[in-house]
């Protein structure tokens, strides 16, 4: 991935207003064959399918904790990039890395072949997969009719999680043998706890930091680092890993 188009889009992404998940929702809803719904709540989606036979199913979230919905106070952020990082210059809130590092890393992916998730609402309880699950049946079939789910929409850089899914010994094989990164534990939940019926799942440390906080920031060697890793994973021919049942 050319590193100057990768940080370009980073700071797009981090860019948008993080009172509110509309703008990159849109941008996503723009694509080819996407899918959405919106409502005036967190209820909010948009799905962008795959066009290759084993196609991996990648999964962020469009909303941040300083969303307009979540607070009385309308939050604006400015970002600037020093010593090898994203910062913000409002220190009343972060810079909503939390997840539009992950957002960016799927718009980087849009090309791969790969189906696309953005949800809403993951701060507040996964409203928006939940959503998804409950009334839109087929569509989530199609979704765990996916090789797996790799979400974007970890702190930190080189760990994983699968949370308790019932994911199988040879899923984490295959985690830990094409990242080398290290299982960080079973507590927390996300998106693909919600969406993963029939398919494993797997959330990777994105390079975030401080996230919820003033102090929220990104570095740019190890969000570039894992973009990069998956790149090259998801251009492998891939299999399919279902849940323990």
């Amino acid at each position: 991935m050319d590193r100057k188009l990768a940080i370009d889009t980073l700071k797009e992404f981090c860019s948008f207003d993080i009172s509110t998940s509309k703008e990159v929702m849109k941008k996503f809803e723009e694509l080819p064959g996407a899918i959405a719904h919106y409502d005036g709540g967190k209820n909010n989606f948009v799905y962008i399918p795959g066009t290759r036979e084993d196609r991996v199913l990648l999964v962020s979230h469009a909303d941040t904790v300083w969303d307009e919905q979540y607070n009385e106070q309308d939050y604006k952020q400015e970002i600037f990039e020093s010593y090898g990082a994203l910062w913000g210059r409002n220190k009343d809130c972060g810079i909503g890395a939390d997840d539009r590092a992950g957002c960016a890393i799927l718009w980087l992916l849009r090309n791969s072949g790969h189906s696309l998730l953005i949800t809403d609402g993951e701060e507040i309880g996964c409203v928006g997969s939940e959503y998804l699950r409950d009334n839109y049946p087929k569509l989530f079939d199609e979704l765990n009719d996916h090789c797996y789910m790799m979400q974007f929409d970890r702190r930190e850089c080189e760990n994983y999680k699968v949370y308790r899914l019932p994911v199988s010994d040879e899923f984490i094989e295959f985690v830990e043998r094409e990242t080398g990164y290290y299982n960080s534990g079973k507590s927390s939940s996300t998106d693909i706890t919600r969406l993963c019926r029939d398919i494993c799942g797997v959330n990777l440390g994105i390079g975030y930091y401080n996230e919820h906080t003033p102090n929220e920031a990104i570095v740019l060697e190890e969000w570039l680092q894992v973009l990069n890793l998956a790149e090259k994973i998801l251009k492998e021919k891939q299999k399919k890993y279902p849940l323990v049942k």
